[in-house]
């Protein structure tokens, strides 16, 4: 992830893969002793204080992660769903199976076998940024419910629109999506996790932003970095935007050209902003920290990830 002197650290792969699941119906384990839920509830879910959802930490204890009680884990998810009811499960990954092992296969097989529901394991670490995430449980999410003769046939579907990147500005997939998500006649990749969504699908897709497509932020002149997520910089840069693009997450081959730059570490965005000769720095107002003495324009492009912002 980088080592972060003056930045916070940005959201995880658990959380990640945890927003995606938020809107879906789905009864949701994360698997730890309860911190790693303490983080996505407390500070990386901004749906949390508006609406609800089933999140659950399996709330392990030493022996359990030692010993690896993949039996009273399952036997707590079967007390959970004959309370709550839900259409599936969804167990997510934290360092603690991620130390000990745990086979997921396994783990889904023992849980639908008390359940009797379908079970979706989201292979994360804790280790990884939450685009990561994100792409976990998309690719989990379509191996288990996407028909190959989908129900219905939707016009588009916008896929990685989630509140990690775009804050107030996200759109939920719901369950029903994809399970037709392959009978969509236009596919949206709005951000890299929709991007690795898309090509895992094998289906054509275009790649923009909703967000910036027709809004090209105030202030924005002259040469630009813009720090975001990838598919907002490609967005500008289609609009007209003269920009190259900064990402901590990921860049794919598809949006990276002469200039763009995946960073990890700090350092690397200073001196992209001290010596990219840039009239203005689009990113999240945070970041602006790093740079006090960027005497150029700043245009504050919020991301949840980053600055926990709405």
């Amino acid at each position: 992830m980088g080592l972060r002197k003056v930045l916070t650290p940005f959201a995880p792969d658990q959380s990640g893969a945890s927003g995606v699941l938020y809107s879906m119906g789905a009864l949701i384990v994360i698997i730890d002793a309860g911190g790693c839920t303490g983080n996505v509830c407390g500070f990386d879910e901004p749906r949390w204080h508006e609406s609800r959802s089933a999140v659950f930490s399996a709330g392990l204890r030493d022996m359990d992660a030692i010993l690896g009680r993949d039996e009273l884990l399952a036997s707590k998810i079967k007390s959970a769903v004959e309370r709550i009811g839900t259409s599936f499960v969804a167990v997510i990954g934290t360092p603690v199976p991620a130390t000990i092992g745990t086979d997921y296969k396994a783990l889904k097989r023992l849980i639908e076998s008390k359940t009797d529901i379908p079970v979706v394991p989201v292979i994360s670490n804790g280790m990884k940024l939450y685009n990561e995430g994100e792409k976990e449980a998309y690719k989990a999410l379509i191996d288990e419910f996407a028909s190959d003769e989908p129900a219905n046939e939707t016009e588009q579907l916008i896929i990685g629109m989630t509140p990690l990147t775009y804050g107030r500005d996200h759109r939920d997939l719901t369950l029903d999506d994809i399970r037709n998500i392959r009978g969509a006649k236009k596919l949206i990749a709005a951000s890299s996790s929709g991007i690795d969504a898309c090509e895992y699908l094998g289906k054509e897709f275009v790649i923009e932003s909703p967000v910036y497509k027709d809004r090209i932020p105030e202030g924005i002149r002259g040469k630009t970095l813009v720090c975001h997520d990838e598919v907002a910089g490609k967005t500008l840069r289609d609009a007209g935007v003269d920009c190259d693009i900064a990402t901590f997450f990921k860049l794919h081959d598809c949006v990276k050209q002469d200039g763009d730059k995946k960073i990890t570490e700090e350092d690397e965005f200073i001196e992209m902003v001290r010596y990219g000769g840039y009239d203005t720095v689009a990113a999240d107002i945070c970041l602006k920290e790093l740079v006090p003495d960027y005497d150029g324009n700043w245009v504050d492009l919020k991301c949840f990830a980053v600055s926990g912002r709405i």
